[in-house]
């Protein structure tokens, strides 16, 4: 087993040699990447595991999940409160479909020269802007203000991204919820990356201490001081890498709160309202998937009548930083991989 491989594959293999995968005969691993798997059980069945994907879900809901547009609309059909928002088409992408939409008589096509009049007009600043298939909180900014917006667009295209998500911002806190076969897996507030002061280092060096830590942790994440999220957000505070935070100074770096963004977790799973729990297994239920993540704004998790707001549905969680964050979540994520190793025909609910 090598260290650059996914932790799922990495579980898979010492779970394995650990002997606790008692109905699996043998696992096969790709050698260089480690990305692919099979497992050869002893009824002659097999299960593909293919990067974070465990082979729970059918592939046109795992496509659904992963697109955040239609993700919304069939969240909105199903009674689900959704951050207020729409999606554009950045101009190459337009360019390329517009001669086939426009044979089908579809002229009305929302293209991203009408995402400043849209926000202008219904939802204002700030908003969250995102690829509309993005994932780990790759490529999400906050947006504050006309030029930012035209700058992240600008962005986009130069990329190839397709279309651009734009959302209004959901001030509440960020959790995320993991539901497998109709059961509460986890449930977690996630906090965006930020560094605490000691009154002697300054922001680039504690961002490297902590990265030390993440490293020791076996946490596979890499806190980039290049990111242009975190150089934008410390602009807004008039500080930058080289302030000096007081001691015990919380310095938040970045807006987006995605743990492979650097943000860190913490358990609610003994405190969150079965509220939450049943809405979360309705939205896997009508989303025809196994495994699911849930990522919710709420203004408290504990209470059944907090306000809400649904955001993005996952079919394949990652669960790797969520598992390095104390020996109880790892427990849990091994749980978790042991039940859907090892059984291969669990039915859900």
């Amino acid at each position: 087993m090598k260290p650059h491989y996914p932790y799922i594959t990495r579980s898979l293999i010492r779970l394995f040699e650990e002997g606790k995968l008692t109905n699996i005969k043998d696992i096969i691993v790709e050698p260089e990447y480690g990305y692919v798997s099979r497992i050869n059980y002893i009824d002659g069945t097999f299960r593909i595991i293919y990067g974070a994907d465990l082979g729970l879900n059918i592939a046109a809901s795992a496509d659904l999940a992963k697109d955040k547009g239609f993700t919304k609309f069939m969240l909105r059909k199903i009674g689900i409160n959704c951050p207020d928002g729409k999606e554009f088409l950045l101009p190459s992408w337009e360019k390329a479909i517009s001669p086939i939409q426009n044979r089908k008589n579809n002229f009305e096509m929302q293209t991203s020269d009408k995402a400043q009049k849209y926000i202008h007009d219904y939802i204002g600043y700030p908003i969250f802007i995102k690829p509309i298939n993005g994932s780990q909180g790759t490529d999400v900014f906050r947006v504050d203000d006309d030029g930012e917006l035209a700058e992240f667009l600008e962005m986009y295209e130069k990329k190839n991204v397709r279309i651009a998500v734009i959302e209004k911002l959901i001030n509440m806190p960020d959790y995320r919820i993991v539901i497998l076969d109709g059961q509460l897996i986890s449930a977690y507030k996630r906090t965006p990356l930020a560094v605490i002061g000691n009154g002697l280092d300054n922001i680039e060096t504690l961002v490297n201490k902590l990265q030390e830590k993440h490293i020791t942790d076996g946490r596979n994440t890499n806190l980039d001081l290049t990111d242009i999220r975190i150089t934008k957000h410390l602009k807004k505070q008039n500080i930058s890498l080289n302030y000096i935070p007081a001691n015990n100074e919380n310095v938040t770096l970045i807006s987006v709160s995605n743990l492979s963004a650097g943000g860190t977790s913490t358990d609610v799973s003994d405190i969150i309202s079965p509220h939450w729990v049943e809405l979360s297994e309705i939205i896997a239920k009508n989303f025809n998937l196994r495994l699911c993540g849930v990522d919710l704004a709420c203004e408290d998790i504990s209470s059944a009548n907090s306000e809400y707001s649904v955001y993005e549905v996952n079919a394949a969680p990652g669960l790797d930083h969520y598992a390095s964050s104390g020996a109880n979540q790892k427990r849990i994520v091994d749980e978790l991989y042991t039940k859907v190793f090892n059984a291969p025909h669990i039915q859900a609910n």
